[in-house]
């Protein structure tokens, strides 16, 4: 019986990782939109709040750790693959479950490094429009004048 309880803390567990993974996937769209349309400032929002997400995640992974080394234990287990062979409700809802949230992973994986590689395309970008400024300010003291000598602002009188 103890055995069920685990099973489905895991599954709640799993569940819930899946919904901030999507969440995370969402937000990982608008951020590669974001990079399109050049909004830095709608970039810096939308990754605080997958941090604060992805620290959510973490303390999900860490009960759900921590649950399933119990679980293992009563069963007698070496690892989840095992838990087919048991009797178990919830177990195929369980693997369905983690391939649902590789699935998400790897599509969040991708939108990520789309989103890197526009990041870095618009640094340089960036750094070409800042070399062409420092460009522009070298021509335009190299074409002023500047006077050959001081002028003196003293006049010395004598009387």
């Amino acid at each position: 019986m103890q055995e069920q309880q685990l099973l489905n803390q895991m599954i709640a567990l799993s569940e819930k990782k899946l919904e901030m993974l999507r969440e995370i996937r969402v937000l990982s769209e608008k951020q590669h939109q974001a990079f399109q349309d050049k909004a830095l400032d709608d970039i810096e929002k939308i990754l605080d709040r997958k941090d604060q997400i992805i620290e959510y995640i973490q303390k999900l992974d860490n009960a759900f750790l921590a649950v399933s080394e119990n679980l293992k234990e009563m069963l007698g287990i070496n690892s989840l693959e095992a838990l087919s062979e048991t009797n178990l409700d919830g177990r195929l809802r369980l693997k369905e479950i983690i391939r649902e949230i590789t699935g998400t992973v790897e599509s969040v994986i991708q939108l990520e490094q789309d989103s890197l590689n526009n990041a870095a395309k618009m640094k340089n970008e960036t750094g070409a429009k800042i070399k062409n400024v420092n460009a522009g300010k070298k021509m335009a003291t190299a074409y002023t004048i500047k006077p050959t000598s001081t002028p003196s602002y003293f006049i010395d009188k004598k009387n």
